[in-house]
């Protein structure tokens, strides 16, 4: 079979027209999706109104005014949880709240009349010492002082009737007696001190005795420890959120519980440290009790701690801790321990332009918003100011009446056409928000 050449040249121009169309399309297409069209890209009109900027944070309802439970100091010493009511319980004033182990205190009252006994043992030895030394003592000064007497009196002085011995003989037996003597009254004086001394050494350790006899009885005197009034009791967590329990050990003046008063409550809540700038006393705030909705309590920011603390061990988490006074507290519907969710109004301020977050973009080191003019949008550079969740405050570069887009519209040149829009941006993901 033959082909005819002039069927062949006509079929490869056929072809030729078919893709210079298809080439005209695609540029038509090409040009459309430069454009931009507004009606394909989400836009918002910048209008004057308020701006507010609320923060939120979680916490529980704590009382004003509670009547702690503490460790009694009259021990002086730790002491052992033998009884605590539960968590909660309601009390009623003379009820028992918490009772300690008396093992310590009956075995330090034991050593204490021990002590105490040893003590006046030593006392009456020392006493009867005393007096055994003193007569004693006493005999011998006597005797010495006798002999002295008389060798003073039959002393032998005469040289022409006695001999030289003789004469000195009884030079030396008067200075023996005399030193005698004076050795006698220095051990009498000396044996008095020291009777005196182990008397007074025995006086101290029964003191010591008492004083050991005293805080064994203020101990078990202060084994039961029973509510000043009528409420509800609340066990005290420490840092890790635990609260007291049986065999616990607690040291003197530890707080270990408390009995709220019902009629004025105050709420305890903690702010995210980043979502802390501008907190301060006197903002207004709302809160929310769980399993109450709809309920909703007016309150207002009492204090703020300084620093920004965690909440639990280990958590890299910090907050800042906010205590709310609420205007107004029901005691039927309000308990201390029940969480709630706050909301602080940390800003308000009229006749701003507010635009959404995501309308702000970030091109070149600089924030713009894509503000439509004509058929197209251009990048308009702007000076924010306030910023909350979900709106930004535009301060310059922008009037009432402009439109926005909602995303950046060169994100979707960059998708269609793989490269740089006709501004000459690179695609948005290469940009950055």
């Amino acid at each position: 079979m033959r082909l005819d050449p002039r069927r062949l040249v006509s079929g490869r121009a056929r072809w030729a027209v078919l893709a210079a169309g298809v080439l005209l399309v695609v540029l038509v297409g090409a040009g459309l999706v430069r454009s931009l069209d507004p009606e394909d890209v989400a836009t918002f009109e910048v209008r004057p109104g308020r701006f507010v900027r609320e923060v939120e944070g979680g916490g529980t309802l704590k009382a004003v005014k509670a009547a702690p439970i503490l460790a009694p100091v009259e021990a002086g010493r730790p002491q052992k949880i033998a009884f605590l009511a539960r968590d909660g319980a309601i009390v009623a004033a003379g009820d028992t709240v918490a009772e300690f182990d008396p093992y310590d205190a009956r075995k330090e009252e034991a050593d204490g009349l021990d002590d105490l006994a040893a003590a006046q043992a030593r006392i009456a030895q020392a006493e009867a010492d005393a007096h055994k030394n003193e007569r004693s003592h006493t005999l011998d000064r006597d005797v010495a002082r006798e002999e002295l007497d008389r060798a003073e009196t039959f002393e032998l002085t005469d040289d022409y009737i006695f001999g030289r011995h003789e004469i000195i003989e009884s030079q030396i037996d008067k200075e023996l007696y005399a030193a005698r003597a004076d050795v006698a009254g220095k051990r009498l004086d000396t044996g008095g001190e020291l009777s005196a001394a182990e008397k007074q050494l025995g006086h101290i350790d029964a003191g010591k005795a008492r004083l050991k006899l005293d805080i064994a009885e203020k101990s078990l005197r202060s084994l039961r420890i029973t509510a000043p009034h009528d409420g509800i009791l609340i066990l005290d967590r420490n840092w890790r959120g635990e609260t007291p329990f049986v065999g616990d050990t607690v040291w003197p003046g530890q707080k270990i519980a408390e009995i709220p008063e019902l009629s004025e409550l105050e709420a305890r809540v903690f702010v995210l440290e980043a979502d802390g700038a501008g907190l301060a006393p006197g903002l207004h705030a709302t809160v929310a009790i769980e399993g109450q909705p709809g309920a909703v309590h007016e309150a207002t920011v009492a204090r703020v701690e300084p620093l920004a603390k965690t909440k639990g061990w280990g958590s890299p988490v910090r907050y800042f801790e906010t205590t709310l006074a609420l205007a107004s507290t029901d005691p039927a519907t309000m308990k201390p321990g029940q969480r709630v969710r706050a909301t602080i109004r940390l800003e308000e301020i009229d006749d701003v332009l507010a635009i959404p977050r995501g309308a702000l973009f970030e091109r070149d080191g600089e924030r713009v918003v894509y503000r439509r003019a004509g058929g197209r949008f251009e990048p308009v550079p702007v000076t924010v100011g306030g910023q909350s969740i979900s709106r930004v405050v535009v301060e310059g570069g922008l009037e009432a009446g402009d439109r926005i887009a909602l995303r950046d519209p060169s994100e979707k040149a960059a998708r269609v056409f793989g490269g740089e829009d006709e501004e000459g941006a690179p695609p948005a993901a290469e940009a950055g928000r």
